[in-house]
């Protein structure tokens, strides 16, 4: 079984500005939620997803993401990290499992 690398950067608006390509983004109608779906065969197990949200300050701004479907992608959940409020962040994301 191959490693397939999944990769992107997202705005806050859910936007795609970067990635491999394999993926869509979709923003929940809630500020702070994002849906990513990998394209149909990208991975043949759940892959290990990992992230971060972009920010413009020293703030640590909380990325969490919540498994959906197995391995046919995931909630992306971010957080202002002094309010802890849902708040639109644009953030990055890895998966990788097998193809």
């Amino acid at each position: 079984m191959a490693t397939k690398i999944v990769w992107g950067y997202v705005d806050e608006d859910g936007n795609v500005q970067s990635g491999s390509g394999d993926f869509t983004v979709s923003e929940e109608s809630e500020p702070g939620f994002y849906d990513i779906f990998f394209n149909p065969g990208t991975f043949s197990s759940q892959p290990a997803i990992t992230g971060s949200c972009v920010s413009s300050s020293r703030e640590a701004p909380v990325f969490q993401v919540y498994q959906l479907n197995g391995n046919k992608g995931f909630i992306v959940e971010t957080r202002d990290a002094h309010s802890g409020d849902r708040d639109a962040r644009a953030f990055m994301f890895t998966a990788v499992g097998g193809d």
